[in-house]
């Protein structure tokens, strides 16, 4: 990401909850291994997928079982589009894919994806329930 050959989204907004975040239906499973099975639908994301980049990396909003209600209650996940090898590199598939794209009046050279992640492997970024908080961070210096 830093050297720029790879690529970032930010997955908050879900069709079932529009604004209200904490209302969220993407969960995550801890796989025992320092990762987590991500599933879930995600949408407005911009470059969802795109074959300008190595890899992309999702930033995911997902919520761990027994989480809390609310946006406490969400974490945030690192989910690549290419699981990286022992090298770094580019390596298997990961269970994302883009269930469509969005039809929009402006911004044609700008593609606004619907994402799906079905039992997608992804690392936890920060502490449990600390999502929100990473994100927001995020966009604030995003901006």
């Amino acid at each position: 990401l830093i050297s720029g050959e790879w690529t970032g989204t930010m997955n908050l907004t879900e069709s079932q909850a529009g604004s209200d975040v904490g209302a969220l239906s993407s969960r995550a499973e801890d796989n025992g291994d320092g990762t987590y099975a991500v599933s879930g639908q995600k949408i407005y994301i911009s470059w969802g997928d795109n074959d300008f980049a190595g890899n992309v990396c999702h930033l995911v909003l997902a919520r761990l079982p027994g989480a809390p209600a609310g946006t406490k209650g969400i974490s945030l996940f690192l989910v690549p589009k290419f699981i990286p090898d022992e090298n770094g590199e580019p390596g298997q598939r990961n269970g994302v894919s883009v269930v469509s794209l969005e039809h929009k009046m402006g911004l044609h050279g700008s593609p606004t994806a619907v994402m799906q992640y079905d039992n997608a492997t992804g690392w936890i970024v920060g502490r449990e329930g600390g999502g929100m908080a990473a994100m927001f961070t995020m966009m604030n210096n995003a901006r």
